[in-house]
């Protein structure tokens, strides 16, 4: 069998210095040799910016992976100016390839399967989220046609999935539920962790502080995270007296927004924003400082912040969206939208030292489950599996 090519897709903006290509994280060298296992090169159609910055980023490295990437950055430039560019790009890369790799939900993965059509060639899902709350928790205000647009992206995803070679999904069963397939497929959660051994016991809940420190990690560039709900959070809670300092790890346009509306509630000190930590060791550091994380998406695959979060023994708030009920207990769930009640299970949570204990023992037992050593044998199985298809149907 000669040397099998893979097209990767997803909407992930890379960057680019000079002949260098980083990451902000999400999708790294670790990521691809998921794929380089079923492949000997890998073509990613995605998009690209270039950077004068790239100290925070995350270089890649692997030699047989090489970047095509479409014209413009945003859905219109990549969609409407440079759309002819974009599909002369897709059609040769399409081609060219033996077999397809899309991460969805993301816009370009949707292009490249419906052009797909004409070639049919064997392609393979990685499903880490929900595309219809994914888009309507992107927008504050939602416009009648908006809903009509999210409504068939929702479906083509279905459209997609169900008809996929292949789907590995982020989740144990909750997008199982909502985008079924009937072809090989298998879950295993995009987060890889080392799970250190950790002595935990009910001193290590003791808060000697004058205050509780909670935390959480979320981009700023789009209001997935929450952020707002958990400022809310932090006044109600000030108006009980208890003193909460919010630290926030991560970066983002929004950011100016979320200072401002600390600035308005008096919250000042009490919101404070950790910026962008280079991973590893320094995030699991700044997580040991912790009283508390928590979680106030209003959407979700499987968040890698939460489970990390659990693995160094953290009790935990989070909202009952994607695939967060498989992680934690219904006790320590809450809507999404829903800082009065955030607040209420974080003062429950402050008030008890043995709840936070016992919380955080069964958080840390459950991250167990996601060590990357489980995770890399389930991926291996698939990706396996998928090349034996590929191999089969190109004899």
């Amino acid at each position: 069998m000669s040397s099998l090519k893979c097209l990767y897709v997803h909407d992930h903006t890379f960057k680019k210095m000079g002949n260098d290509y980083y990451s902000e994280g999400k999708i790294t060298d670790a990521v691809f040799s998921r794929y380089i296992n079923a492949t000997d090169r890998l073509n990613v159609y995605s998009r690209m910016e270039e950077t004068k910055l790239p100290n925070s980023l995350t270089k890649i490295t692997a030699k047989n992976v090489n970047f095509c990437p479409v014209e413009g950055q945003s859905f219109s430039l990549v969609f409407t100016k440079n759309i002819s560019k974009n599909i002369k790009l897709a059609l040769s890369e399409i081609r060219e390839a033996d077999f397809i790799v899309v991460r969805l939900p993301s816009f370009l993965g949707i292009f490249i399967l419906f052009l797909n059509l004409f070639f049919k060639k064997k392609y393979f899902v990685e499903l880490v989220g929900d595309a219809k709350e994914a888009l309507l928790t992107s927008k504050v205000e939602i416009s009648f046609s908006f809903k009509i647009f999210v409504s068939f992206f929702a479906f083509l995803n279905a459209f997609f999935v169900k008809r996929a070679d292949g789907v590995i999904y982020v989740t144990e069963s909750a997008l199982q539920n909502k985008y079924p397939t009937t072809a090989l497929q298998s879950y295993a959660s995009n987060v890889e962790l080392r799970i250190e051994d950790k002595l935990l016991n009910l001193q290590t809940y003791q808060n000697e502080k004058s205050y509780f420190k909670i935390g959480m990690i979320g981009s700023f560039n789009n209001s997935y995270k929450g952020i707002d709900d958990a400022i809310r959070a932090v006044y109600m809670l000030s108006k009980k007296e208890n003193i909460v300092h919010l630290h926030i790890l991560g970066s983002g346009k929004l950011k100016s927004e979320y200072l401002a509306m600390a600035k308005e509630m008096g919250l000042v000190d009490n919101i404070i924003f950790d910026d962008v930590l280079s991973g590893g060791a320094e995030v699991n550091q700044w997580l040991d400082s912790l009283d508390l994380y928590i979680q106030p998406s209003r959407t979700e695959g499987l968040p890698r912040a939460l489970i990390e979060a659990m693995a160094r023994g953290l009790p935990a708030v989070a909202t009952n969206v994607g695939g967060i009920p498989e992680l934690l207990p219904s006790e320590f769930l809450i809507p999404p939208n829903a800082p009065q009640e955030l607040a209420n299970k974080i003062d429950l949570l402050i008030s008890s030292q043995q709840l936070r204990y016992e919380q955080g023992r069964a958080n840390y037992n459950k991250a167990r489950e996601y060590d990357s050593e489980i995770l890399r044998q389930r991926r291996t199985k698939f990706w396996n599996q998928a090349k034996a298809i590929v191999e089969k149907d190109l004899k």
